[in-house]
């Protein structure tokens, strides 16, 4: 289990002319292929803020935290979660308050870039796969005191990708649901917990390999919203088995059309 609290990430801005862009590492970093997993925040808290459609060659998970935006023709605000089989198109994704939005993604390995829409369709290597939306709602009261619930927010998947949110009540403890299938990620969406001997707080991260022991969460005082998203089974569908994306070549990073250097 790896845990990164908010302060402890890697703040990395970059001027555009439309705003400034801001990505938090907590985990790798963007921009490179190698075998290992990625977690990061990006905003673009700005007026008129997009991506464009796109895809990656690895499973991922984007969680809305801040604005609001459409992803597609989906509507996505805090606390929004979308999970996108690899070489599956996603987006545009386009603010819609007039505030810009703000986003985790989550990877259990490393993205081997921006393969924009259209144009890279000949590097798909069969059709679109899922594309899976959910929200959990991080507005509604808490548990009472000492209590805590697990609530299931996606239909079940048959290769173990999986949703779930904690809600913990002021001095409650709950524990993560099993790592069964292809790891997890923890983000810590509202309230501050303790977790061995480590503090996280707010839009903190944890990554979680398969098979390894669920982490025990002990809420505060505040209690604490935490989302738990689980990653596919590897199996022969492209790109779901993180062991065969570790052998492609790291120089191979498609950057976005926009990017340079």
């Amino acid at each position: 289990m790896y845990a990164v609290s908010s302060h402890e990430a890697r703040e990395v801005k970059t001027e555009r002319p439309e705003g400034t862009n801001r990505r938090i590492d907590y985990i790798g970093s963007p921009g490179i292929i190698d075998a290992f997993p990625q977690a990061f925040y990006v905003d673009r808290l700005y007026k008129n803020a997009r991506i464009d459609p796109h895809f990656h060659d690895i499973d991922q998970y984007q969680v809305v935290v801040d604005g609001s935006c459409k992803m597609g023709k989906k509507a996505a605000d805090p606390i929004t979660f979308q999970y996108a089989d690899a070489y599956t198109p996603y987006g545009p994704i386009i603010e819609t308050s007039g505030e810009g939005f703000a986003f985790f993604t989550l990877r259990p390995i490393a993205s081997g870039g921006f393969f924009a829409m259209p144009g890279n369709k000949h590097n798909m290597p069969g059709r679109a796969g899922r594309n899976i939306a959910g929200r959990f709602d991080t507005t509604r009261p808490l548990p009472e005191e000492g209590q805590a619930v697990l609530e299931k927010l996606m239909d079940d998947q048959p290769d173990g990708v999986a949703a779930f949110g904690l809600r913990l009540g002021q001095d409650a403890s709950l524990a993560g649901p099993p790592s069964n299938a292809g790891g997890q990620y923890y983000l810590i969406c509202e309230g501050d917990v303790l977790v061995g001997d480590k503090n996280l707080d707010r839009r903190s991260v944890i990554h979680v390999m398969p098979e390894e022991v669920a982490p025990v969460f002990h809420a505060g005082k505040y209690g604490a919203d935490i989302l738990c998203l689980q990653f596919a089974r590897p199996s022969d569908r492209p790109g779901s088995d993180p062991v065969e994306r570790a052998n492609r070549d790291p120089n191979a990073y498609m950057r976005r059309p926009d990017e340079h250097g």
